[in-house]
């Protein structure tokens, strides 16, 4: 008795266009003008996630969450806000020490070093800044954030200084800060 497999159309599809045919259905049921900005972004991540793939699955098992971060660019509604992107502290700081009305707030020590400092004054103000780029519902606060910067030292991203409120990016870290910024221009 032979069986035909009715799913061989499913077998040779891979993950990904799976889940990105059952978020199109999904949201063409949910018609509307958010669910076409939805579509259209899911599209282009799944563009992103098809173009990452062709990397070999050693190169893959490599590439770091930093390396991802900065291949992915926000995807811009009509108002201008960013959608869907997963924002990481050191380069929302990156972000901040390149921007010269932020120099107030956090500025660069040695920048060849890729060593920075905050302000005492306004160190919360930098917090409460990244808490609002996440989506916090409640105001972050320096600790929080200082917080966060110390679990970086583990992955090897961001270093704590000895001189107080000063952190250093890892060379790593910085060199792809600084090539990803130099493509945005």
């Amino acid at each position: 008795m032979i069986f035909l497999n009715q799913n061989s159309f499913q077998d040779t599809q891979t993950d990904l266009e799976v889940i990105l045919e059952f978020l199109e259905e999904y949201y063409r049921e949910n018609t509307g003008e958010n669910g076409k900005k939805m579509l259209k972004a899911l599209s282009q991540y799944f563009d992103l996630i098809v173009s990452l793939s062709d990397v070999s699955l050693f190169q893959r098992t490599r590439c770091t969450g930093l390396q991802v971060c900065l291949r992915m660019k926000p995807h811009m509604s009509n108002t201008g806000r960013a959608m869907s992107r997963k924002v990481r502290l050191f380069h929302f700081l990156f972000e901040m020490l390149e921007d010269p009305a932020m120099a107030h707030c956090v500025s660069w020590v040695p920048t060849s070093t890729g060593v920075f400092r905050f302000s005492s004054r306004n160190k919360d103000q930098v917090a409460a800044l990244w808490g609002q780029r996440k989506g916090n519902k409640r105001p972050m606060t320096y600790q929080k954030m200082s917080r966060a910067l110390r679990n970086y030292a583990r992955s090897g991203e961001i270093f704590k200084v000895k001189k107080k409120l000063t952190y250093r990016f890892s060379q790593n870290t910085l060199m792809l800060l600084q090539k990803c910024s130099r493509k945005d221009l």
